[in-house]
């Protein structure tokens, strides 16, 4: 991998020809987007404030285990999936096991019910009759909706801002069999949505594969269409090396990425980015800038909020972002044969994770050595739970201890979850972790520690936000906040689009290549 460490002042005025684009953030819109740039003979440089590429799609080992912090699956699995397309080019996935389940969760009630919710609709569909024949008119609409939206793709020949008019109308006609279920459904909350159920495991249930009652119903129809192509699968080795492989193929294409450098402010001449200002007092020249780091820091801190409108503004101020989390990590010296990768307890008393916030069910990710995170015969769990970002900021501020003390019993609460769960547990486990707000503050600078930005939620979900800054020129926007719902085919698509509109306005005709 091609990495520098900025060491010495690079002169302010190099030449234009000699000026390279510079991405801030190597996380995965980052090495996307530059990876695509260095395809198309754009010499570009990534500036990454941490040691490792990938942003919040990381991992970290303690002792002989491996904790994920970021992948559970990875759309884009399918061979005929543009997104896969996109993985191959980035050479994120090439040679690469990939784990493919049937079951997307195992749900569990506390009066001993249980149920699988398999990929496949005509099984689910079976499955959640099966629990809830009261519900089977309900059941038959959103499987219905969920296969009409099977087929959904994104654009991959180029963003809507290099498309004209015509390609633009053929694109949304190619769109109308969705028309009908996107206008039905995005109005409507998750909430509002589960209200019309009587079965309340299944209410349960579908709130499980939704994540958030705020959400859009459309998207538990976009999950359940996702999850039935077979396109959604855990990527051997996990987050880490998922990340790697694309700094590795951008490191091969000629990219070279910068660690530990952390940039303070974008340099701007006559409404023209021209290079970035680091922490140590580096200047680098650039030819454009793209920031992929995060979008309240970029544009209200790096850019000291000078580009800005009115709808930019209401955007940050007004509208729900996906929670901050709390994860816990467990490195287990034992097998659970048989136990399904995604589990959802029920508990039995209240998790209480903050001053305000508690929960009645625990999700619960589960790999064995099959996954590459752990040897054989061990096994890791890891625990991710919604939780309020000022309680934990404010609690590592004012009482260092208390907040230790509060991981702690955290971590214990889980451990004695999982315990009874799986008896003997917590006598064999070996390592342990907990991530609060503030870990993930720390180590990515996300906004309010959001860990995909802005929630869908029926007024955010279908908004186009642009990736350039009114009155800014050659500055761009990569990554989540651009991209409402974030995730890792959204960031990646994001830079790859990024990288068409630089190609563009050099004149030059966008090619995409495999290693």
């Amino acid at each position: 991998m091609n990495v520098e460490k900025v060491s010495r002042m690079v002169p302010a005025n190099a030449g234009t020809a000699a000026r390279k684009v510079i991405i801030i953030g190597g996380g995965i819109a980052g090495l996307s987007c530059g990876c695509y740039l260095q395809m198309n003979g754009i010499q570009s440089e990534i500036l990454e404030m941490g040691m490792q590429p990938g942003g919040l799609c990381t991992s970290w080992d303690r002792g002989p285990y491996v904790f994920d912090g970021c992948l559970r699956w990875l759309f884009g699995t399918n061979p005929a999936s543009a997104f896969y397309q996109i993985w191959m080019e980035l050479g994120a996935i090439t040679d690469r096991k990939i784990m493919l389940h049937d079951e997307t969760v195992w749900m569990e009630g506390a009066d001993g019910t249980s149920l699988s919710v398999p990929a496949d609709l005509d099984r689910l569909s079976s499955e959640f009759k099966r629990i809830a024949p009261e519900d089977s008119a309900l059941i038959d609409e959103l499987v219905r909706a969920a296969r009409r939206c099977v087929s959904l793709e994104p654009p991959l020949e180029k963003p809507l801002e290099l498309m004209t008019l015509l390609e633009k109308i053929r694109l949304g006609l190619s769109y109308v069999p969705i028309l009908p279920v996107f206008l039905k459904w995005k109005g409507l909350s998750v909430a509002k949505y589960l209200a019309k159920y009587r079965n309340a495991f299944l209410r349960e249930t579908l709130l499980t594969l939704a994540s958030y009652e705020h959400m859009s119903a459309f998207v538990l129809v976009m999950i359940l269409a996702f999850r039935s192509r077979r396109n959604t699968g855990f990527v051997v080795g996990g987050s880490r090396a998922f990340a790697g492989a694309i700094a590795d193929r951008y490191a091969r294409l000629g990219g070279v990425i910068r660690y530990n450098t952390r940039v303070v402010s974008v340099r701007v001449e006559n409404d023209r980015a021209t290079g970035v200002n680091c922490d140590d007092g580096i200047m680098i020249p650039a030819s454009a800038v793209i920031s992929c780091a995060d979008g309240h820091t970029t544009i209200f801190k790096m850019l000291g909020g000078r580009y800005v409108d009115k709808r930019l503004v209401r955007l940050y101020e007004q509208n729900e972002l996906f929670p901050a989390l709390i994860q816990v990590s467990l490195g287990i010296d034992q097998e659970f044969p048989g136990t399904p990768q995604n589990l959802s307890l029920p508990l039995a008393q209240p998790l209480v994770v903050d001053n305000q916030m508690c929960h009645s069910r625990m999700e619960v990710s589960v790999f064995g050595s099959d996954a590459g995170l752990c040897p054989e015969g061990k096994t890791v769990m890891t625990v991710r739970i919604a939780t309020l970002y000022d309680f934990w900021i404010k609690l590592k501020k004012d009482n260092p201890q208390g907040y230790q003390a509060e991981k702690e019993a955290i971590l214990q609460k889980v451990i004695g979850i999982l315990d009874r769960r799986f008896p003997g547990l917590a006598e064999q486990l070996e390592q342990s972790d907990v991530a609060t707000p503030t870990t993930f503050a720390r180590y990515t600078a996300n906004w309010r520690g959001s860990y995909e930005g802005w929630l869908p939620t029926a007024r955010m979900i279908g908004r186009r936000i642009p990736c350039t800054l009114p009155g800014l020129e050659d500055f761009y926007m990569a990554g989540h906040w651009v991209v409402v719902g974030g995730g890792l085919p959204s960031a990646a698509l994001s830079g790859r689009y990024v990288a068409q509109m630089i190609c563009a306005r050099n004149g030059k005709m966008f090619a995409a290549t495999k290693p």
